[in-house]
């Protein structure tokens, strides 16, 4: 653990003095060789082979039967009965029985009692008691307090408001408008009646597309021929008139009124208030009154009046009555009618369906896939870059089978490292595993003497085979 602590310590200034380009550059005062780190992209062409989906036409004969109608024309037989009605006449008695009217004469005795009344006046006696009153005069004592009125004259000054009339003119707008005859147009109601219509195109509102509606009975709305009324209508006018207008205006006047005011003065004074008493004395009375008494008298008053009787005698008569029967003959009657028969015949043809079938087929194309690469180049002491011409090279790729093509097996997918799990890596695990932070290799490591590099040191091939 101690050794590989060490091991990075040391690395870690050398890495950033190689790496940065700065630093190569500065080495060229020192009389030793400089270089410069460049990345390029390389463009590798790889032969690939795809599949695509393509569609044939394909003719397939198929045997197709259709129906084709025949008509034809044939006799047939329908048999139908007829009723033949026969009429006949025959005669048949009929007995009824008919009242007849018979009227005779006879006396009846209507005769009555009268009843006369008769009046005879007589004079009878009646004995009653009576109380009679008797009045008595008394008087008793009573004293009052009474308030006996004194009037005094006294003068009392008075303001008073008296009006003067101011007569002025107003203007005062009067409206002289009349009653004017007006023509109203009343529409009629509408309902809805069903109407045959015919086929219509149109578009639905809600999906857009063109619709059609079939023909048919509708509830379609039907709008009565309306009426004409004549209405009054009050049509004003305004005019301006001149109306004189009294006002009075309040003016006050002092005035000396004599006024009387009455003051009461309190007296007792005695009166002698007679009152009266009554007292009843029980009388006996004789009274002599006529009475009217009215007496029945019955007279017989005979009366025989002579009266029509109808009595009715029942009397048998006899009469003829024709009667018409009417009786059905059935005969049964066959009649040829031609028919039209529909017949279906069948037909065999030959008809050519195509179809289109998918075919995969294999075509070879040429993918091209970048790769960076790190190269060193050499400079001169003036820090140019030394440019050697490269020696042709011609790259030629042989036919590949697509038996020779092999895929390669899927990779799994790995989620992506977040920020904290990039954090926690350690920089001795970078420097294990050869990250950017791994020490270089002999070749690659300056020297740690203190002689400065020269030009005959090897500076390495480059190559854009190697990876980064």
């Amino acid at each position: 653990m101690n050794h590989m602590l060490l091991k990075f310590v040391l690395a870690a200034p050398l890495l950033a003095a190689v790496a940065s380009p700065t630093f190569a550059q500065s080495c060229a005062p020192c009389g030793g060789p400089s270089y410069k780190i460049i990345q390029q992209t390389v463009y590798e062409d790889q032969p690939v082979t795809v599949r695509r989906l393509q569609y044939q036409k394909v003719e397939i004969p198929k045997e197709v039967t259709t129906y084709r109608p025949v008509w034809e024309t044939e006799m047939r037989e329908r048999r139908y009965t007829v009723a033949k009605p026969i009429t006949e006449t025959s005669e048949r008695e009929e007995r009824y029985k008919v009242m007849k009217a018979v009227w005779e004469e006879e006396i009846r005795d209507q005769s009555y009692n009268q009843v006369r009344y008769v009046e005879e006046t007589e004079m009878r006696e009646r004995r009653q008691t009576v109380m009679r009153p008797v009045c008595e005069t008394q008087y008793y004592e009573q004293q009052i307090r009474v308030q006996r009125p004194v009037t005094e004259t006294v003068m009392q000054t008075q303001t008073t408001v008296q009006y003067t009339p101011s007569t002025t003119l107003q203007t005062q707008y009067v409206n002289q408008g009349q009653y004017v005859n007006q023509t109203v147009y009343e529409p009629g109601p509408t309902r809805n009646r069903l109407r045959w219509t015919g086929g219509t195109n149109y578009v639905d509102p809600v999906t857009g597309r063109a619709m059609y509606d079939r023909p048919g009975l509708h509830w379609v709305p039907e709008q009565r021929p309306g009426t004409y009324q004549q209405v009054q209508t009050y049509v004003p006018s305004v005019v301006a008139q001149q109306v004189p207008v009294t006002t009075y205006l309040p003016q006050q006047v002092t005035q000396q009124i004599p006024v009387q005011r009455i003051r009461y003065d309190e007296e007792i004074q005695v009166q002698r208030i007679p009152y009266q008493t009554t007292r009843y004395e029980s009388v006996e009375q004789v009274q002599q009154y006529p009475v009217t008494v009215r007496k029945p008298v019955v007279e017989r008053i005979e009366n025989k009046v002579p009266v029509k009787v109808c009595r009715w005698v029942e009397e048998e008569q006899v009469r003829k009555v024709p009667i018409t029967t009417t009786r059905m003959v059935y005969e049964e009657k066959v009649e040829q009618t031609p028919v039209r028969v529909q017949k279906w015949v069948a037909e065999t043809s030959t008809v050519v369906e195509t179809k289109l079938e998918p075919v995969w087929t294999e075509q070879q194309m040429v993918k091209r896939t970048p790769r960076v690469v790190t190269m060193r180049v050499p400079l001169d002491s003036y820090g140019n870059v030394i440019v050697a011409a490269p020696a042709p090279t011609i790259t030629s790729y042989a036919p590949i089978s697509p038996s020779t093509i092999t895929q390669k097996a899927p990779t799994e997918a790995q989620k992506p490292a977040t920020d904290d799990e990039e954090d926690s890596e350690s920089p001795m695990e970078d420097v294990e595993r050869g990250g950017p932070m791994a020490p270089l290799d002999d070749a690659q490591r300056p020297s740690l003497t203190d002689e400065a590099p020269k030009d005959s040191d090897p500076t390495g091939t480059p190559s854009l085979d190697k990876p980064l």
